[in-house]
Formats: structure tokens, sequence, C-alpha cells
């Protein structure tokens, strides 16, 4: 496969022809933030974290080609601070307590808040009030928990690559992911979904009890 040089921060890095430039960078060890990517999924760009410049355009990583002598950017103030709004939303509708969730530790959010060292107390006031939403455990294989659930859109895009059992539904604030319209008709199949959760918003029913013991 032809091979393409481009400057990454600074780094010189080599890439497929054909990579897009988050998949480059990853590849080479330079972190650019991101929560609806996923190497096996066709790029949504649902997220919007992963900006960065090229040629003085800010542009998504995820669906921008690599392209010989492309210089990239991954941080300017424009970047920053975009970048960061997004992440402290994301932080304020998800569910602060980490202790006991199965997504602890392993969690893309926890990586993206160290990334620009987020302000919880910050964040915290920005949080929008409202009652916690039920677990949702009508799925025969593991439970979904809202409170966390980031609408990166992994489960869905999985899910829709082998029996479109998961859909987002609804729009604005009432936005979530549901089950055929919230009834669980979906079959084994090696729980891709859950395993490729970054937030943890799904588990297997056998964490339910340490979750909610926690």
């Amino acid at each position: 496969m032809d091979k393409v040089t481009l400057t990454i921060d600074d780094k010189t890095v080599v890439a497929d022809q054909g990579a897009t430039i988050l998949q480059a960078a990853l590849q080479n060890n330079i972190y650019i933030p991101h929560l609806c990517h996923h190497p096996e999924l066709k790029p949504s760009g649902v997220c919007r974290l992963c900006m960065v410049e090229v040629a003085g355009e800010v542009v998504l990583s995820c669906r921008t080609p690599v392209a010989e002598g492309t210089t990239v950017k991954t941080r300017t103030p424009e970047i920053d601070q975009a970048r960061r709004m997004n992440i402290e939303v994301a932080v304020a509708n998800h569910h602060l307590v980490c202790k006991g969730c199965p997504g602890n530790t392993k969690c893309a959010l926890q990586k993206l808040m160290a990334y620009i060292r987020l302000d919880r107390k910050r964040v915290r006031r920005l949080r929008t009030p409202g009652e916690e939403l039920p677990i949702d455990t009508s799925n025969p294989c593991f439970n979904f928990d809202p409170n966390k659930c980031v609408l990166c859109g992994i489960c869905v895009q999985t899910c829709a690559d082998i029996q479109h059992g998961l859909n987002i539904v609804g729009r604005g604030p009432k936005t979530k992911v549901a089950f055929h319209g919230d009834s669980a008709r979906c079959e084994p199949c090696g729980l891709l979904c859950v395993v490729r959760c970054p937030v943890g918003a799904l588990y297997p029913k056998e964490k339910a009890a340490i979750q909610e013991s926690a």
C-alpha cells in the first residue's frame, strides 16, 4: 500500500494512503481527543472533539484523509476553546460518580477530562438540574444507564452492522438510545455494543449487582 508522509504537531509521521488524520495520529502515538471513533466503524464525526488545523482551516481529523506534505496542528487557541466547551457539555450531562461504574479507569470521558484538566466543580455548576433517569434493564443481555450515555453512536453503529437492535431516537435534550422503540428485541451477538461503549453506559447483566451496590 502506498504511504504518505505528513507532519503532526512538528512530528513527521508516515501513514497509509487513504487513512484519516486521526488514524495516522493514533497509529503514531499522538493523542487527538475523541469519543465517537472506533477503528472498526465508519467515521461519524458526531462528538466533534477531534478537530485539528490543516492549512489554516479547522477540520475533523476522523473524516479528513491524509495528504502528502500536510502539516497538522492538533492544538490551537481556537481548537482548545471549542474542544473544552464540547467536553464540558458532555461531562455536565454525564453521571459524575465514577465509583462502581463498569467503565471506571477505562472511560474515554475520564481521559478527555484529564487531557483538558477539567475543573469538576465548574462543570457541576453547568449541570442542568434534573432527575436521574432509570436504568433500562429490559434487554436480556445487558443493562443501559442513560445517565452515563454520551450519545457517541458507537453502539448504534455496531448494532446496525449486525441486526439493527439499537437506535437513536428523540431530539434535543430528549435524544436517547433506544431498543426498537424501547422494547428489547436484540439477540446475543457477543455483546460488541457493550465492549465498544467508551463510557460504561452499557454493561453485562452480571455486573449489574456490582454497580448497584457501589
